[in-house]
Formats: C-alpha cells, structure tokens, sequence
C-alpha cells in the first residue's frame, strides 16, 4: 500500500567504482584466453558475479576457493590462462594459484 502512494522511487547503482572496474577487467581478460579461473568464496555475489561475466565471453571459467581444487585435466590445449579473483580474495590464496600452475 505504501509503495502506491509513492509519488517516485529512485533505483541508484550501488555497486562501487572498484567493483565495476573488477568486472570489466575480468570480461576484457576472458576475451583473450583459453581458460579462466575466478578465485574467491562460492557464497561471495562479487566472486560469483565475476564467474557470470567471464562465462558471457568463454566456455572455460572456473569459479575456485583455493589452488587444491584445480584439475589439470583443464588445461589439455590451454595456451593462455587468466585468473581474476574477488575483492576479499586474500593474496595468499591467488599466489598459491599462481604457483600451482606455473609449476604444474
């Protein structure tokens, strides 16, 4: 009833510079690699928003919480990876991945 009597609602973005800018960087990435891994917790909506925008530009996107659950078996005729990750993603996790697959 109280919405009715509204005379205008306004919707504003609330979605921050930093996460707009995540977001584009990340489709720009997927449109030049093979595969992408987006790292950060499943139950996070930035990381799993993340995942989303990549799966709009490429077939392989992995949405991972750590280095342990890569699968090598993704990257038979990867030549280009990229990764992304989201904004809580602690550093430590992100070089742990880093360093799975350079060493893989």
């Amino acid at each position: 009833e109280s919405l009715k009597s509204a005379r205008e609602v306004k919707i504003l973005n609330t979605i921050c510079d930093a996460t707009s800018i995540r977001q584009e960087e990340a489709q720009e990435i997927a449109r030049e690699v093979d595969l992408m891994l987006v790292v950060g917790g499943r139950n996070s909506a930035n990381t799993t928003r993340l995942a989303a925008i990549c799966k709009e530009e490429l077939d392989k996107v992995y949405h991972i919480e750590v280095a342990d659950e890569i699968d090598e078996e993704w990257f038979k005729g990867v030549n280009r990876v990229g990764i992304t990750a989201g904004a809580s993603t602690p550093d430590w996790i992100i070089e742990e991945i880093v360093h799975k697959i350079r060493s893989s």
